[in-house]
């Protein structure tokens, strides 16, 4: 696997679905969860046009019922993720192998701690998934890579 190709086309995207997202600051403390969620908790997989029209929702400056949000946009997205990474185990686990070996020589957890300090990569925007809240950037970078590299292979 090409993991800088993998990546690039990742940061490529992000940058693409996120770049409506307005900054925290610039968001009213009510919206800020949804605008939280919108940045690091949908699947990156997620089509563009849900990113885009969340964004949108969010750009109105009403308030959301986080719930029905959740119901409507996250919960399929979530779910085809979860069906594609059930189905495909074994590969997810080789992909998983390779992404390990290569975030290491490439991109050691303090620049990747770096990078995201100074708004140049995508890679642990889900950080918030995680149970433990001290995963490490480069655990979330290779799960991010590996799950994104899958998913898109089997994109629906």
């Amino acid at each position: 696997m090409d993991w800088w190709k993998v990546r690039d086309q990742f940061e490529k995207e992000m940058g693409a679905k996120l770049r409506q997202l307005p900054g925290h600051r610039e968001v009213t403390p009510e919206l800020l969860e949804f605008r939280s969620i919108i940045s690091h908790e949908l699947p990156e997989t997620a089509p563009t046009e849900v990113f885009t029209e969340l964004i949108q929702i969010l750009l109105q400056g009403k308030p959301v019922d986080l719930p029905e949000v959740k119901r409507k946009y996250f919960q399929p997205q979530l779910a085809l993720e979860k069906e594609i990474l059930g189905e495909n185990k074994e590969k997810f686990a080789k992909l998983k192998k390779s992404a390990i070996k290569w975030v290491k020589e490439n991109l050691p957890e303090e620049k990747l701690q770096l990078l995201w300090k100074d708004h140049q990569t995508w890679l642990p925007r889900r950080y918030r998934i995680y149970k433990n809240k001290n995963t490490s950037f480069e655990i979330i970078a290779v799960d991010t890579l590996t799950r994104y590299s899958l998913i898109k292979k089997y994109d629906r």
